[in-house]
């Protein structure tokens, strides 16, 4: 029953506002937060520092008293003459670890404070190690007022662990803090790659569509059907030049079987000048043949009949008809490369003209510049395209990332708050379809 009317008449007490927060004004929070953390750690280390002070000028006035000196009575000469040698390194190497105050804030007073601790505890191991025979009452009050500022230093370093905890966590906080407003930038900056990229590809495409309707109109041009007669003709020539081809070939590679055979024999007989004679006609109809329609035929002419000789003693035997047809008398083979080579060179000549003709009519410069353009144009497009995807995927990524964070940021201020805490921080805006 007692314990039902304590219940019932005890006070309760009010819930705890949930802190709320913009994202705008997060920064200046954290401002007041780090504030107020270093306040706490003055304050809460105000004591120790004032005691650690205090404990410094009593230890100074306890190593300046052992110089005074101690009481040798009772003591083993071996250990005085220790104590004595010891003494000048002790009283100096504290006096030089004692020279330093500490001061500044909480935290560069902590830690100047410790390295003093540190280095009188290794004093007090070394030389002072031999000094409590001789100095017992004063060394009994350095290791009294180490030992105090050992907790002392203790204390704050609890203290100063917290604040420097707290202090990690604002640091969390803002990291969180700006990796947002990074990724928010980049989203936007990525949003903006995407707009312009679809303005430039629909641009490009309208452009596009206009050339390919001019290339269109083209082709409906009077003058662009003479341009289609030409280029037929220009493909009657080449049919023509392929079939000269074709004619020389026939004459050639029989003539060569012939001419390399002929072409041992001489060299067999001791004959060198015919030798190379018939050498180079070979290299004639082995190569392309030159320009020069005579040449090929003069060398031919030259070699024709010692050739003719070689067969009629059957020094060289012709192995089919087509040998036989140009190797049946002297000028056969020398008048039909004549002829083809001739009718090879009017053809490329005419072929030449209509080419000239062919490249001055207006409907093929305007249809190269239409063409040219068009590709120019498409392959605007592609790169903007692939402008446009990359940015698409950053967009996404740094989507992504602001997600992420903004929890991230959430779990952090609450922790750093020590309580319920709500941070709005707001969607990033949809891309514009």
């Amino acid at each position: 029953m007692f314990k039902q009317l304590r219940d019932l008449f005890r006070r309760t007490e009010p819930a705890k506002e949930r802190l709320k927060l913009t994202i705008d004004e997060l920064p200046a929070w954290l401002d007041a937060r780090e504030e107020e953390i270093r306040e706490e750690l003055s304050d809460a280390t105000a004591p120790s520092r004032e005691a650690i002070s205090g404990t410094l000028v009593h230890l100074r006035e306890a190593v300046a008293s052992i110089e005074a000196g101690g009481d040798e009575e009772g003591v083993h000469p071996r250990l005085r003459d220790i104590s004595r040698k010891a003494l000048p390194q002790f009283t100096k190497s504290m006096a030089q670890i004692l020279s330093r105050e500490p001061s500044g804030d909480p935290e560069t007073f902590y830690s100047t404070s410790a390295e003093i601790l540190k280095s009188a505890l290794k004093a007090l191991k070394g030389q002072g190690k031999y000094l409590s025979a001789l100095y017992p009452d004063e060394m009994k009050e350095v290791r009294t007022a180490v030992r105090d500022l050992g907790r002392e230093i203790n204390t704050m370093t609890e203290v100063v662990a917290r604040a420097r905890a707290d202090r990690h966590q604002v640091e969390d906080v803002r990291k969180s803090y700006e990796l947002l407003a990074r990724a928010r930038e980049e989203h936007a900056a990525a949003s903006g790659q995407v707009r312009e990229c679809r303005t430039a590809i629909e641009e490009a495409e309208g452009k596009i569509r206009e050339t390919q309707k001019d290339l269109a109109a083209l082709k409906l041009r009077p003058d662009y059907a003479h341009k289609r007669e030409v280029e037929e003709k220009i493909r009657e020539l080449d049919a023509m030049d392929e079939e000269a081809r074709r004619e020389v070939a026939a004459l050639r590679t029989p003539a060569i079987h012939v001419f390399r055979k002929a072409e041992k024999v001489a060299g067999k007989a001791g004959d060198g000048a015919m030798a190379a004679a018939i050498g180079r006609v070979l290299d004639a109809y082995t190569g392309s043949l030159p320009d020069d329609e005579e040449s090929p035929v003069n060398l031919t002419e030259a070699v024709m009949p010692v050739t003719l000789a070689m067969i009629q003693r059957g020094d060289l035997t012709l192995k089919n008809q087509e040998e036989i047809n140009l190797f049946s008398d002297p000028d056969t083979l020398p008048a039909g490369i004549r002829r083809v080579l001739h009718r090879q060179r009017e053809v490329r000549e005419q072929r030449a003209t209509l080419q000239e003709t062919h490249a001055a009519l207006p409907g093929v410069i305007d249809e190269q510049r239409l063409t040219a353009t068009l590709a120019e144009l498409q392959r605007e497009r592609e790169a903007k395209a692939a402008a446009r995807t990359r940015a698409e995927n950053q967009r996404e990524m740094s989507q992504a990332s602001y997600g992420a964070e903004r929890e991230t940021l959430r779990s952090r201020a609450a922790a750093l708050a020590g309580q319920e805490m709500e941070v709005d921080v707001p969607d990033l805006l949809p891309p514009v379809s």
